[in-house]
């Protein structure tokens, strides 16, 4: 996910567009959620279908085997009869032999050496019978060839019709079964999405509220002294999920003297680079979402399609775009045609490229067409003032990033949140950003001949973190996020971080219930030993006088910077410690 490197406008501003935002978050939610159940049906209509043909395959799969069967008895049918011939035609040339030599005597001589005319015509007949007998086995085992052969043309006749028959029902099986899997896999990637954006949802609101309730704090570079015995004092490093590129030791290696390449194969371990023609291929940016009705302004020509309806606009002349009216695109016929954005509450932003009105499931999704290249200049991750090496990686990272989400959302790509990318439109382009566009066309970062997944994060903290101890899964399918440290992160102004000091008594009241202290008596410490490869902390464990009571890092964090007993003091993120400590290297 990434995170912004600086707040835009002031801080209270930030925190109602964040709570717009989370608004129109929650209508996407809800969008997806119906996307969802369309496709659990279309599940069930194609596991109905793919069942109905193997219905349909088994009655034809049947009949081949059954003459497969015929086929078999008849073959085993001949070899029986046609071993039986052989040995009644051994056991017959035994007994020829037997006549026809008996004493050495040929068989002519067996005929003509009767001793009367009734002894030959004997002689005779024995042997014509003998001779027919074996005519007639012969012309049996004939006529069983015969019809053996006669049932394997029809076997081979019958295979040859129902073979195109059996291909187009396997292919056609094969096929729904794709379709299945293709199914199954999408509503897995949407379960999977909606999940995340719950999650993101929470982070960035508890991003903003501390933002605001941080307003114009300072820090110093080093943490301050121990807090006195009775009492502690919070003091870490870094704001963001730290996994990835991070923003400010971006303009730290900047700084000194590193270039783009350099810099973003730190953060991304073990990639290589490469080039690709990402001139033409379209982004679909969903820039706002909902019931409302919107405007969109050209500054110049342009044409509004709807359906078989097109319409030339000029310069100034609005379109309105409504859930009602369908699908409706406002085109530019100049290339120096730009479009403004007007949503319910006023102007929002101007873009290059196309805008679309897309209804789906209730609501308007207002998605911005346009060139990869040209979504890269409007993007507002990293300020123009910045050195221009360090715009230059973040906008290769931003390069990547935006490839690998090319689809995955059934009516959009992106959108213009730090949900992926925070992007303003013509509004976000600068000269240095522009600059790092065009300088860096095409350019991305690979790993095992796949652009990588490049996340990024504002700071650290001076060691980026592993992408499974942040987002889950295994650190196997991105290899290339894994946690590296980063000293040049010295430069963000919450680079180092701390707060007041507060007495165990004040802190338990934040942690603790009546009930946690019947169970685990009054707070003492704190264990903040479970951490993971880059020290940031999983759990915390509240060490009562009669026992610990551990909670994950993020509920105590939030409970800490949302407590009136705190102040305006802030747990900026998960890689702190205590002081007095003994426990965390990055003192």
């Amino acid at each position: 996910m990434p995170a912004r490197a600086d707040d835009p406008g002031t801080l209270a501003d930030r925190l109602a567009r964040v709570q717009q935002e989370q608004a129109r978050q929650q209508q996407r939610l809800s969008a997806l959620q119906s996307q969802q159940g369309e496709l659990r049906q279309t599940l069930a209509a194609l596991q109905a279908q793919l069942a109905q043909s193997n219905a349909d395959l088994a009655p034809i799969a049947a009949r081949a085997q059954a003459i497969e069967a015929q086929l078999a008895e008849a073959q085993l049918q001949f070899s029986h009869d046609q071993l039986a011939y052989l040995k009644h035609l051994r056991s017959f040339q035994a007994d020829i032999r037997k006549l026809y030599a008996l004493g050495g005597i040929r068989w002519l001589e067996f005929v003509f050496s009767a001793r009367s005319f009734d002894d030959l015509m004997n002689r005779t007949i024995y042997l014509q019978q003998i001779s027919v007998g074996e005519l007639q086995l012969a012309r049996k085992i004939r006529a069983e060839r015969d019809a053996l052969d006669a049932q394997r043309q029809l076997l081979a006749q019958a295979r040859a019709e129902l073979a195109p028959l059996l291909d187009t029902l396997q292919t056609r099986a094969n096929a729904i079964a794709g379709h299945v899997a293709s199914v199954a896999n999408y509503d897995s990637q949407l379960g999977s999405l909606r999940r995340q954006t719950i999650i993101r949802l929470a982070y960035e609101t508890e991003a903003a509220l501390a933002a605001l309730r941080g307003a114009g704090a300072s820090y110093a570079a080093n943490c301050p002294p121990a807090a006195p015995a009775g009492s502690v004092r919070f003091c870490g490093h870094g704001w963001g999920h730290g996994v990835g590129l991070g923003q400010w030791g971006a303009k730290g290696m900047a700084l000194a003297g590193l270039n783009y390449r350099f810099i973003d194969q730190h953060f991304y371990t073990g990639t290589t680079w490469s080039s690709l023609d990402t001139r033409n291929p379209p982004i679909h940016v969903a820039v706002l979402w909902g019931a409302a009705n919107y405007r969109v302004v050209p500054s110049g020509p342009a044409q509004l399609i709807a359906g078989n309806r097109v319409v030339n606009l000029g310069a100034g002349q609005a379109v309105s775009l409504t859930l009602s009216g369908g699908v409706q695109k406002v085109v530019p016929t100049s290339a120096a045609t730009r479009l403004t954005v007007y949503g319910p509450s006023g102007r929002y932003h101007q873009y290059r490229g196309t805008i679309v009105g897309q209804p789906s499931g209730g609501l308007l999704y207002v998605i911005n067409t346009l060139p990869i290249e040209d979504y890269l200049r409007g993007l507002s991750e990293v300020p123009s003032s910045w050195p221009l090496e360090a715009i230059k990686a973040q906008i290769v990272a931003a390069r990547c990033y935006a490839l690998t989400h090319l689809g995955s959302m059934a009516l959009y790509d992106v959108d213009d949140t730090t949900q992926f990318q925070v992007y303003r439109g013509v509004d976000a382009e600068s000269g240095p950003q522009n600059a790092a566009v065009d300088q860096t066309a095409g350019q991305v970062l690979r790993y095992g001949g796949r652009v990588i997944e490049a996340f990024f994060s504002a700071s650290d903290g001076g060691h980026t973190a592993n992408v499974s101890d942040v987002f889950g899964g295994s650190l196997a399918t991105y290899p290339y996020l894994k946690g590296v440290l980063d000293p040049w992160d010295i430069v963000a102004p919450r680079h180092t971080w701390y707060t007041g000091i507060y007495s165990y008594a004040t802190l338990e009241r934040v942690y603790f219930s009546s009930a946690d202290v019947a169970t685990y008596g009054h707070l003492k410490g704190f264990d903040l030993r479970d951490r993971d490869a880059s020290d940031r902390l999983n759990t915390v464990g509240l060490i009562g006088t009669r026992g610990v009571k551990r909670v994950g890092v993020s509920a105590f964090l939030h409970a800490f910077n949302r407590s009136t007993l705190t102040g305006h003091d802030v747990l900026w993120n998960e890689m702190f410690g205590t002081t007095p400590a003994t426990t965390w290297r990055y003192w």
